[in-house]
């Protein structure tokens, strides 16, 4: 259990993560005004020897995240022929979806659920260079399902009206994945400065969006793979749908029946 002063210490690490946690115990302690001996005993409560190897953690942690694709590059091909190669990193990414998944906290599902299911709301989705297709997937469901959702495209540009029209009913979810974007940060704060509630679909906990939004779910399916795998984050917003439906009801239904209908002349028998 942390002290009082010691929980102004992780405040204050978190509001600048991981830097703040890079500069000298006496700055952090500056930062949170407390003694250094705090910082001292803030990492101690953290599991550590002390600051310095807080420091290596958060040195690490910073690492990781700035690894790209090239850094995992196999040094030697793979063999094998081209299916069995893809059926077994399809096992191996199917089993890990799974399991990461069954590690969702229920609590966090249900606001979720709530959040997205509530017709009262507006929903806005964005996300990153890659994740933003997931942004864009869990978009073209749920607009068939209620109304009030649209994905943004370049929140400080194109959409701009729409971030400075946010209000506290509204709800962004923010897809963030490894490597993590300072966007997703700046959009998070603006989300917050206008009163509105994030919710953050990512691949780690350790996504430096995480400590400030209102519900996370986190879900990774990366297994030795060069480039990351959403392979989860596509799974967890394709199973979100019915849930999303059920929880909405009737209307949900009624909607998208009119939509089939209003599509109807543009399929191919």
């Amino acid at each position: 259990m942390l002290s009082k002063a010691e929980r102004r210490v992780g405040r204050a690490l978190l509001a600048d993560y991981p830097s703040a946690g890079l500069a000298s115990a006496a700055r952090l302690a500056e930062r949170a005004e407390v003694s250094p001996p705090t910082v001292l005993r803030f990492a101690q409560s953290l599991g550590y020897d002390g600051f310095t190897a807080l420091q290596v953690a958060l040195r690490a942690e910073l690492s990781a995240r700035s690894n790209g694709p090239i850094t995992r590059l196999p040094d030697v091909p793979s063999t094998g022929s081209l299916l069995d190669r893809l059926l077994t990193q399809a096992n191996a990414q199917d089993d890990r979806a799974a399991k990461t998944l069954a590690q969702l906290p229920a609590s966090a599902l249900e606001a979720a659920v709530t959040l997205l299911a509530d017709t009262r709301r507006a929903v806005w989705l964005h996300g990153g260079r890659f994740s933003h297709l997931l942004a864009l997937h869990l978009a073209a469901h749920l607009e068939q399902l209620r109304p009030g959702v649209k994905a943004l495209d370049d929140p400080s540009g194109r959409d701009l009206g729409v971030m400075l029209e946010l209000s506290r009913t509204d709800v962004v979810v923010l897809f963030d994945y490894h490597r993590y974007q300072r966007s997703a940060a700046d959009l998070a704060a603006w989300v917050h400065r206008a009163g509105a509630t994030v919710l953050l679909i990512t691949d780690d906990l350790a996504c430096p969006v995480a400590p400030d939004a209102e519900v996370v779910l986190a879900a990774s399916s990366t297994v030795g793979t060069t480039y990351q795998s959403m392979t989860a984050g596509f799974l967890l917003t394709e199973l979100l749908i019915p849930l999303v439906m059920d929880t909405i009801g009737e209307p949900a239904r009624t909607r998208m029946a009119l939509w089939e209908d209003q599509r109807r002349a543009q399929l191919l028998p």
